[in-house]
């Protein structure tokens, strides 16, 4: 099926997809639904991160002056 007749089909036509066309909105559904996620998953683990470093670095000066007597 060419690209044009991809394109043709709109899910309110009144005509259900061939299979063909049916396999292809599901491709593109499920690559779509891949790059959310990954772009998601993605969001999280840099707040992640920076949490993390934020919470090493408020630690770390507060442990370095435990170390040195609270100075």
């Amino acid at each position: 099926m060419s690209e044009e007749q991809m394109n043709m089909y709109r899910l309110t036509s009144m005509e259900e997809p061939g299979e063909e066309r049916m396999a292809q909105i599901m491709r593109e559904v499920a690559e779509d639904a891949r790059k959310s996620a990954y772009r998601a998953a993605k969001r999280v683990a840099d707040g992640i991160e920076n949490e993390t470093q934020a919470a090493q670095e408020k630690w770390g000066d507060t442990i370095k002056r435990i170390k040195n007597g609270g100075k």
